[in-house]
């Protein structure tokens, strides 16, 4: 009955409040006819519609991009999209002389009973600047029903000549009989409805189960960015196309609505006393992609931050104790953000909330951040230092959005870093504040900066600031560049100016751009000069940081004579082999290096080089003869985004010392940059393989998190290349020689630092990983004393523990118990480290029962189904079996989540990262071939494509030199 109320119209008028009104006669047939109008309703929407309409589309969960349903309008329609390009619906972009002012929105997601749809009307008040026949607005996945025109001061109808869908561009376009004059201001109104089950993108409705009640409940929720925001309300869906908003909720009593401001009443609603409104305080000025809407029954805790912002961490009510430790980093982060900006946080209040299905890890909606489960909830009894961890960083990375990204806001997708890449660098400051021992500042270079130069070395890489011209563009540039590079060249910039500097410029930059747009010029230019004795403007150096693709090598000399030494800039290339043009590049491939040095007699003075300069040369004050008193380190604590490469004899003078325990005064993030520098260099054949892995000798003596963790990575990679060869059993002992002392000295009880414990973490992965046997019956007896004694495992071993004891000894009866426990699990975190240890067991027929179980979303949720399969295909007995799975269910996959879903699109690199013969490569080219369109996976496709083709090529070249230094070490 309140759906029917809610779509009828009183002589075809919209209500200036955005709620709907009826006139006697209609609302007594209603009461006389309850049965009877839905039925007639439901019959004429569904039976009667066009074809295209939204019935007929799939059904899609997760990420999507599919075509539009048709609309049913109140005005001249028609189905012919006008065959000329001079008409400015052909544009991508939205014309500048339409300008929203004001959105007024009241939505009903009728999420009870069963029901999935939701139900809008909206009135948007608009400024023209220009003469124009055409309104343009975005809608995409609804069906608008109602579309009128007014004037807005006077409230007279503005004649409609006919509304159309352009749905390339995903437009609604009303063409006016007159045109609108520059000047005017009109309102245009609109009624609409669409589906909450298509997709966890736009208005969805999630699910949960109350582990105290047994319950099941649903709520609605949203996820706009980027581009999604045309799915819940017709709207201007362009990051710099600002306006303010008025929202309403309409929903069950006993529900909580939440939007971005303050509720201010909540009363029953005057079309249906059984349901209730929420209406909320008009909003700041913002983005589509930052308006929130969420109906749901969770319960909160709350607490104040230090200028009395209100601050709510919302959870399902048997979690919401979960959430107190993002509770307390969210004050204590938005009270460090506050001083540093020297920018004070605009809303009355700040709410975050944990999501059961969300297909992003958190997103930063202004004064409503919504989560992953995983990235909010935290149970210290049943989650592990990692977890916490990824809480943490998560949480503060979403609350400098607020600064970054919401109060100023990127003009367009091309500057998306602006937005990732700042708030990616505020989380380790926020992090670091918070948690001092955790030493998150260094844990970034293995963390953010070492992983995205892999990726940065590639030929399919992208600069930061990337042109972008579809929505599968604007989609695809959500990765590890405009994140993580872009973090790591703010990282720089902040040890080139200092902390003092940079913040003063970030907190100009702020205050001169609140509220509006700003493209990375701005930023440079609030930022100013980033070494005044140098002359060197922050744009000038920082464009040839974020304007080209890749990343420098710095390769020095020494003359011993002279004391000097000789530093050449080049481009790293992950194979040296690759040719490139520079003219690809506006810079050819040259960069500001701002080159710095430590040795054991104290930091030398920095030196530049030149984006117009291959080398400098420079002097040294202490001879630079690497011996066992005397030592130098370029790049000090890895801060700049280039490799070093020192000559072959002073690599093993590094190597050396190190085993002789030199290198006292060098620091832990010095060690893993050398480890992660020499390994890389050999990996793209700039350093004999030999040399490199010497680095690795001293590690059995090495009792620090950072350079294991640089370790780690580097070994994992050759273990990938070699795990289903013959050279795998030399490299396998030689791994266990060098982690197993480690491992005994730390132990496997859970205690020490927080470092200690991610530590031992990557120890017993690379013990029991390599058949360590010792690892192998540790890790099975403490499995077996879980699964038949219900011996609780410390947190920090449980992944572990389900991993290696179910490879080690489970049988199909320990699967099926496993199952059982996930299923009845409530701990987000838990029921990760549970998929992740049903996926790998040897029983190939249990992979591929676990694969097609995949399919039924009651049983793996769509936001864990791309985790699964990767978790699969990382188990050496099951990638093959995903990767032919994948390629027999292809068209089921796109037809679930469509080429517009990254994760979709990401899902066949991460399949075929290892592979590494030719006959692996035909069997790609020939997926592609069948399937050209990648949609949102183009680039990673390409990159892909590229990974494989390397690995290839590294196989042939560094197979046989590894192994032949292995048999000298292990005796093979």
């Amino acid at each position: 009955m309140a759906m029917q109320k809610f779509r009828a119209m009183d002589d075809g008028e919209f209500q200036e409040t955005g709620k709907v009104s009826l006139n006697k006669r209609i609302l007594y047939l209603l009461l006389v006819l309850l049965i009877v109008v839905p039925i007639v309703v439901g019959v004429l929407v569904w039976y009667l519609a066009p074809p295209r309409s939204c019935d007929n589309l799939p059904n899609v969960e997760g990420e999507s991009g599919a075509n539009t349903g048709s609309e049913v309008t109140t005005t001249t329609t028609t189905t012919e999209v006008p065959n000329f390009e001079s008409e400015p619906w052909k544009n991508l972009r939205l014309p500048r002389y339409i300008i929203p002012v004001h959105y007024d929105i009241t939505l009903f997601p009728d999420i009870y009973n069963g029901n999935g749809w939701f139900y809008g009307n909206e009135s948007v008040e608009i400024r023209i600047t220009k003469d124009t026949s055409y309104i343009l607005i975005h809608y995409y996945y609804m069906n608008i029903t109602k579309t009128m025109l007014k004037n807005n001061s006077s409230g007279a109808t503005i004649p409609i000549k006919r509304t159309f869908s352009y749905a390339e561009n995903q437009f609604w376009v009303i063409e006016t009989v007159s045109p609108l004059l520059s000047g005017a201001v009109v309102r245009l109104e609109t009624q609409y409805d669409g589906s909450l089950t298509r997709s966890m993108v736009g208005l969805y409705k999630s699910r949960y189960v109350n582990s105290i009640t047994g319950e099941t409940r649903y709520l609605a929720t949203s996820k706009f960015e980027p581009v999604s925001a045309r799915r819940a309300f017709p709207s201007f869906d362009e990051p710099n196309i600002k306006a303010q908003y008025t929202i309403r909720l309409v929903h069950q009593d006993g529900y909580t609505a939440l939007s971005n401001m303050p509720e201010v009443t909540i009363v029953p609603w005057s079309e249906d006393s059984s349901l209730r409104i929420t209406s909320f305080q008009r909003s700041v000025d913002m983005s589509t992609y930052l308006v929130c809407f969420i109906v749901c029954d969770f319960q909160y805790l709350e607490s104040r931050t230090k200028s009395n912002i209100l601050v709510r961490t919302f959870a399902t009510p048997d979690r919401v104790n979960q959430t107190k430790f993002s509770l307390d980093i969210a004050v204590h982060s938005m009270d460090l953000y506050e001083q540093l900006f020297n920018v004070s946080y605009p809303l009355p209040k700040q709410d975050l909330i944990a999501i059961p299905d969300f297909i992003s890890g958190a997103m930063e909606h202004w004064g409503l951040i919504t989560f992953r489960e995983t990235n909010m909830l935290f149970d210290p009894e049943e989650a592990s230092s990692a977890n916490q961890q990824r809480v943490a960083v998560v949480v503060t990375h979403e609350i400098a959005h607020q600064w970054f990204g919401n109060i100023v806001t990127m003009d367009w997708w091309d500057d998306l870093w602006l937005n990732e890449g700042f708030a990616s660098f505020m989380e380790y400051l926020g992090a670091a504040s918070f948690k001092p021992s955790w030493d998150m500042m260094e844990q970034f270079v293995t963390e953010d900066a070492q992983p995205v130069m892999l990726t940065d070395s590639g030929m399919a890489s992208h600069p930061i600031i990337v042109e972008v011209t579809s929505p599968n563009q604007i989609n695809e540039v959500f990765d590890s560049i405009s994140y993580s590079k872009g973090a790591s060249v703010i990282r720089m910039l902040e040890s080139i100016m200092g902390r003092d500097k940079f913040f003063l410029g970030v907190g100009k930059y702020l205050k001169k751009y609140a509220w509006a747009n700003a493209r990375t010029d701005d930023l440079w230019s609030a930022l100013g000069m980033a070494d005044e004795a140098a002359g060197l403007s922050v744009k000038a150096v920082m464009d040839t940081w974020t304007r080209q693709m890749g990343l420098p090598y710095v390769d020095l000399t020494f003359s011993y004579t002279e004391n000097k030494v000789t530093a050449v800039q080049r481009r790293f290339l992950a194979d040296n082999s690759m040719q490139y043009n520079a003219t690809d590049s506006p810079y050819m491939y040259k960069w500001y290096i701002h080159l710095d040095h430590v040795s054991n007699t104290g930091s030398g003075s920095p030196v530049w080089i030149s984006k117009n300069e291959d080398s400098v040369e420079f002097d040294i004050s202490v001879s630079p003869q690497m011996n066992q008193s005397v030592w130098f380190k370029f790049n000090v604590n890895q801060t700049g985004f280039y490799r070093v490469n020192y000559p072959p004899n002073l690599w093993m003078r590094f190597a050396t010392m190190l085993q002789n325990g030199g290198l006292q005064e060098l620091s832990n993030v010095d060690k893993a940059g050398l480890i992660n520098d020499a390994l890389n260099f050999a990996r793209a054949g700039h350093l004999p393989y030999d040399v490199a892995l010497s680095m690795t000798l001293y590690l059995d003596q090495e009792h620090n998190h950072l350079p294991w963790e640089s370790a780690y990575t580097a070994f994992a990679y050759i273990s990938s290349m070699f795990q289903y060869g013959g050279s795998y059993g030399a490299w396998r002992k030689y791994v266990v020689m060098k982690t197993k002392p480690a491992l005994e000295q730390l132990g496997w009880s859970d205690t020490g630092s927080h470092l200690q414990k991610l530590m031992r973490t990557n120890l017993i992965a690379l013990a029991c990983g390599h058949s360590d046997s010792d690892c192998l019956n540790n890790a099975t007896v403490l499995f077996r004393a879980w699964l038949d004694n219900g011996q609780v495992i410390p947190p920090n071993l449980r992944q572990l523990v389900y991993r290696y004891g179910m490879e080690n000894a489970g049988t199909d009866e320990d699967w099926n118990a496993m199952w059982e426990k996930y299923t009845t699990e409530t701990v987000p975190q838990e029921k990760t480290k549970l998929l992740y240890g049903l996926s790998r067991t040897k029983q190939v027929w249990l992979l591929s029962r676990y694969l097609g179980m995949t399919k039924n979303e009651s049983l793996v949720r769509s936001q864990d189904f791309f985790a699964v399969l990767i978790y699969i295909s990382g188990n050496p007995v099951g990638r093959s079996l995903v990767w032919n799975w994948v390629r027999q269910n292809w068209d089921y996959l796109v037809g679930r989540f469509t080429l517009y879903s990254r994760s979709l699109g990401r899902l066949i690199p991460r399949v075929i990262r290892t592979f590494n013969t030719e006959f692996q490569l035909e069997e790609v080219l020939e997926f592609i071939g069948k399937n050209p369109d990648a949609g949102a996976g183009a680039r990673s496709r390409d990159q892909s494509l590229e990974t494989v083709r390397r690995n290839i090529a590294w196989m042939e070249r560094h197979q046989s030199t590894i192994t032949e230094w292995l048999c000298r070490q292990t005796s093979c």
